[in-house]
């Protein structure tokens, strides 16, 4: 447990209420060293140079801090424009401009071939005032995470939310499942995900949980195969995952058949390779094997069927009737009956060749 020292209050300065209850805990670590610089100098007029001096950020992130606080209200911008002027500003460009569109629920199919751009920070902070929904996804998200999130990573979720439709209880799930997976860190992992179910249609929280069942059931059927087959990776790549789910979830394939598939691979193709596994399974599915002896069966008969056509490819046909001889024929100068029966019975000797001196 930890306390206050009682020595540092000969110099003190006071912080408002709201701030601790409401913006604290979506502040980034920035800000609040920026704001802290700020109440302590109350009074005096602030500049980015000197909060990026005091606090050892860098100009820019300083001035991103004032602007950020300033549109929370907690320090007011001298450099703005008065309201009058804010407002006929505001009425020019709404006449220049048309009102954008609100984003479609469902994105089109071409919408997902784009890269959008990621919001900046002035979009952020506006969303932020806009839409509550948006305040209390990046509050949630955190707590998921157990992590504050920077500008780039609120930059992410906006998307997901409002580019791509999802719903915030839909990305919350998303977090939820980057956390159990040790992936609480890796945005670029949550917005990969999240946009693959956008593009697949997981756009509710029933949706979602199906998903994550099958994704919970997949990684454990992955953790399995993997210890058995000696595989090092601790969770699949997308091409992997894929055909796990395929294997396990689709075909019904138990760990055993995993594993012999992937020996057969090793010893047919020689080396590791899952589209040749596919296969594989594919072949045994089609034929109704579900074991590692019915398997063997078919391979078995495999065989037996293999050697019985080519011993019957080796063995001679039924001898045809002998000819009968014409009246007008002439003696033959040899016997055919014999000489056929010289040609199946008498083995061929095969001369040495004499060594080159």
């Amino acid at each position: 447990m930890y306390l206050i020292d009682p020595a540092v209050y000969g110099s003190v300065f006071v912080l408002p209420r709201r701030l601790a209850e409401n913006d604290l805990i979506l502040a980034p670590g920035a800000c609040l060293k920026a704001l802290v610089f700020a109440f302590a100098h109350a009074g005096e007029p602030l500049t980015a140079e000197a909060v990026a001096e005091a606090a050892g950020l860098s100009p820019a992130d300083a001035a991103d801090a004032l602007r950020y606080w300033a549109q929370r209200g907690y320090l007011k911008d001298d450099t703005a424009p008065k309201p009058a002027e804010k407002a006929e500003a505001a009425s020019a460009e709404a006449e220049a401009q048309p009102e954008a569109p609100a984003a479609p629920e469902k994105k089109p199919k071409e919408a997902f071939d784009l890269k959008p751009s990621k919001p900046s920070y002035e979009m952020i902070c506006k969303r932020l005032t806009e839409d509550p929904g948006v305040r209390e996804l990046f509050s949630e998200a955190q707590m998921k995470l157990g992590r504050t999130i920077g500008t780039a990573d609120q930059a992410s979720l906006l998307l997901l939310y409002d580019y791509y439709g999802l719903p915030a209880e839909v990305i919350l799930a998303v977090c939820e499942y980057a956390r159990i997976h040790k992936k609480e860190r890796n945005m670029g992992y949550i917005y990969t995900v999240g946009v693959d179910w956008s593009r697949r249609g997981i756009d509710s929280l029933e949706a979602a949980d199906a998903e994550l069942m099958l994704l919970e059931k997949m990684n454990t059927a992955w953790t399995a195969f993997a210890a058995a087959v000696k595989i090092p990776n601790p969770y699949p790549t997308a091409a992997q995952q894929k055909y796990i789910v395929k294997w396990t979830a689709d075909w019904r394939f138990s760990l055993d058949m995993l594993v012999l598939a992937y020996e057969e691979t090793l010893k047919n193709a020689g080396k590791a390779s899952f589209p040749y596994m596919d296969k594989i399974l594919a072949s045994w599915k089609k034929d109704g094997i579900e074991t590692p002896a019915g398997a063997a069966e078919r391979e078995r008969k495999f065989r037996e069927d293999a050697i019985a056509k080519a011993a019957a490819k080796q063995t001679p046909g039924p001898r045809s009737a002998p000819r009968k001889k014409r009246e007008d024929e002439g003696p033959a100068s040899y016997d055919i009956d014999r000489a056929e029966e010289k040609m199946f019975t008498t083995v061929p000797k095969l001369k040495k060749k004499k060594k080159k001196e």
